[in-house]
């Protein structure tokens, strides 16, 4: 297959969805938003590793929760740099100037490369705003409490997301990747194979 193009399909069978936006990122990987069902205007992201043969996978918030967790492991002060970056990001700053400012700190940590995780989280923050209803108060008092800890402030107009970043600082106030992601009643569902 060809590299990705807006308004052709990617996937297989009855899962070829409609790509609606392309990000080619530097080591070769494609980022991508198709359609989905939720509503007219959800999506779906796709991170796509090689085009022949067809590798991708669908990213989810225990991918990047897990991969933050072996960043700060391995040095705290640069995955906390790595944490200011995506709040950056959800706080509207172009990824393309956050990556200006943030890859030369950030550089020598291990899992997946800073350019990736902007791109691909700022598409899911955006997904997880879009298909929001609402949350217990309870909840989202816990929510604030996490990210006060963590030093990040919530914006009122993402309210969708807010439970995306307070797994991560969930993760980086010390909490393991698996006790943040079932506090957080995220989901972590294996890769089924046939």
């Amino acid at each position: 297959m060809s590299k990705p193009i807006v308004g052709d399909y990617w996937g297989r069978g009855q899962f070829k969805k409609k790509i609606r936006e392309v990000i080619h990122l530097s080591n070769g990987w494609y980022v991508i938003k198709t359609d989905n069902t939720k509503s007219e205007r959800d999506f779906k992201v796709k991170v796509i590793f090689s085009l022949s043969p067809q590798r991708s996978m669908t990213p989810k918030h225990a991918h990047f929760a897990i991969d933050f967790y072996g960043k700060l492991c391995t040095d705290y002060e640069k995955t906390k740099d790595v944490l200011q970056a995506i709040v950056k990001v959800w706080g509207g700053t172009e990824v393309s100037q956050i990556l200006d400012d943030y890859s030369n700190q950030t550089s020598g940590l291990p899992g997946y490369p800073l350019e990736y995780v902007l791109y691909a989280l700022n598409w899911i923050l955006d997904q997880e705003d879009i298909n929001f209803t609402k949350r217990p108060d309870k909840k989202q008092k816990e929510i604030n409490e996490i990210c006060n800890r963590a030093g990040v402030k919530l914006l009122s107009t993402r309210l969708g997301s807010h439970l995306a970043i307070s797994l991560l600082c969930d993760i980086f106030n010390g909490t393991h990747p698996v006790e943040a992601l079932l506090r957080g009643n995220l989901d972590i569902v294996a890769k089924r194979r046939y």
